[in-house]
């Protein structure tokens, strides 16, 4: 049997995603065996360094499969990302988690815009008890709630489908986002919606720095960490504890 070029394959998918018969592109055969060469390493990641057991694993490939089969229907995650739901999404998210464990289980997380449910359905899998992801697209939210039921966490999740700035406030002990708004229009849009006491745990491009100045400039104060993100490098995981205006 003649060899597959990895990267003549890639390049190949990469073509196909940009066409109107995309779904042919990701559910032949060839597309699913390079799927399964790049993800293996992310899942060694997951059991290796966040100790997700096999059922977890089993979950998020349920999810990954998921966001692959409806991504040429309504285009859930970015064409030229598409290729590599694991890396570029499931773990981009998933390392939020180590930030997370002192409200994972008995703690609200909220996450905004959550689209595809990065990373509020990866949380929810990995054991958060308590996610609400908002998300005003109502194909995205028809996607979420599918998800939801496939990866067995519909008790530990809440879909609302509202613009954030009407919503009801959350009293959230914790807001996520991942590729939302830029930081000083999401702290406006959180402050209603986090508790007292409560904080910002994100997930921010290259632009990180000019968006925590701007943040300054329009009258924020916050104690920020930053941490190099394991996905993106130029991006970091933000964690921003009282903040005010």
């Amino acid at each position: 049997m003649a060899k597959i070029d990895p990267f003549s394959l890639l390049g190949a998918i990469k073509r196909c995603v940009n066409v109107k018969s995309k779904l042919a592109c990701f559910e032949n055969a060839a597309y699913k065996s390079f799927m399964q060469s790049i993800s293996e390493p992310v899942k060694t990641w997951f059991e290796r360094d966040l100790s997700v057991s096999r059922e977890t694993l089993d979950r998020l490939s349920q999810y990954a499969d998921l966001v692959v089969k409806w991504q040429p229907r309504i285009n859930i995650v970015g064409a030229s990302t598409a290729e590599d739901v694991w890396g570029r999404h499931l773990q981009d998210s998933a390392q939020l988690w180590p930030h997370l464990q002192d409200v994972a289980t008995t703690g609200k997380i909220v996450d905004f815009g959550s689209g595809a449910g990065f990373p509020g359905i990866v949380l929810a899998i990995l054991g958060a008890g308590n996610v609400t992801m908002m998300e005003s697209n109502t194909k995205k939210t028809v996607f979420l709630m599918e998800a939801a039921r496939v990866c067995g966490v519909l008790g530990q999740t809440k879909i609302a489908r509202e613009r954030i700035e009407a919503a009801q406030p959350c009293e959230a002990d914790v807001v996520t986002a991942r590729a939302f708004a830029p930081l000083p229009k999401l702290l406006e849009f959180g402050q209603r919606h986090l508790k007292p006491g409560g904080h910002y745990v994100l997930l921010k491009g290259r632009a990180f720095e000019d968006e925590l100045a701007d943040a300054r400039a329009a009258g924020w104060t916050f104690d920020v960490t930053t941490h190099a993100s394991l996905v993106d490098p130029d991006g970091v995981v933000m964690i921003l504890k009282g903040v005010s205006r």
